[in-house]
């Protein structure tokens, strides 16, 4: 069930071969898009660099601390919202922690996310469990290689909301998920590297007024690994002071509250 999917040159339909997907194009032009060894494809069109996305050592952080189950309430919230859905986007898949849980949902999953490295593993993940509902490609979520009202949901977890982009590609009375930092997550962590610990705002860049809200907390005590694989795969790695980075080092283990704001806005019908 690959139809959906669009060519990022022309915006025409992109047909699905054994190694590559293809389109014909305007005025008779070919473009063609190979698969990969892990069976992903990169649609990201013009203007990609291979660095794009998230660096490959806060990928890796990620997938380590996702797939030790210390989010694992929230990936159920989100495969419960997958629920008897026929096709799905995961815009921002990342390395598809939640895209694997939501795809054991649905009828169909296509994750997009702008690291290469990220799509890799999230091909490999579904193909782990056994998978052959997925498809994986280097894509940026404002731009989406997907055909105009082909999904019945988009997932945007820890991700940017690309507000016209998400709805264009929902079908009418389709589902927008976000998920979003609650306002005490990881405030601990926080603490530890920060004189003043601030709580995270509400999410502005919602495309219209939910249709629901609520907050999903709870608290971990994470041991020393899984806090520094945490620390890692945060922005907060690339912004605190050494001293900082030390005193969290020195920690055998961590408290911490995991704290997530849930979305769901809905498409005119």
């Amino acid at each position: 069930m690959t139809g959906a999917l669009i060519c990022p040159v022309c915006g025409e339909p992109l047909s699905a071969g054994e190694r590559a997907f293809v389109c014909t194009g305007r005025r008779g032009k070919v473009h063609s898009f190979d698969r990969g060894a892990d069976g992903t494809v990169n649609l990201a069109g013009g203007g990609y660099r291979p660095a794009s996305g998230d660096p490959p050592d806060m990928v890796a952080a990620r997938s380590a601390f996702l797939r030790a189950g210390w989010y694992a309430p929230l990936a159920e919230r989100v495969a419960a919202a997958a629920e008897g859905l026929g096709a799905v986007a995961d815009a921002g898949c990342g390395e598809g922690f939640y895209s694997v849980t939501a795809a054991k949902r649905c009828g169909f999953l296509y994750g997009f996310d702008l690291s290469k490295k990220a799509v890799s593993r999230a091909a490999k993940l579904a193909r782990a469990e056994g998978l052959s509902n997925t498809l994986f490609s280097v894509a940026s979520v404002f731009s989406l290689p997907l055909a105009d009202r082909s999904v019945d949901a988009v997932f945007s977890v820890f991700a940017p909301v690309a507000r016209e982009e998400f709805f264009r590609v929902l079908r009418p009375g389709g589902s927008l998920f976000v998920a979003a930092a609650g306002a005490e997550h990881l405030c601990e962590l926080k603490a530890v590297l920060y004189d003043t610990v601030r709580k995270n705002e509400p999410r502005a860049d919602l495309p219209a007024e939910p249709v629901s809200r609520e907050t999903l907390t709870f608290s971990r005590t994470l041991p020393r690994d899984a806090l520094l694989a945490l620390y890692r795969m945060t922005p907060y790695c690339r912004r605190s002071s050494p001293e900082s980075e030390a005193r969290l080092l020195a920690l055998p283990e961590l408290s911490v509250t995991f704290s997530f704001d849930l979305y769901r806005c809905e498409a005119e019908k």
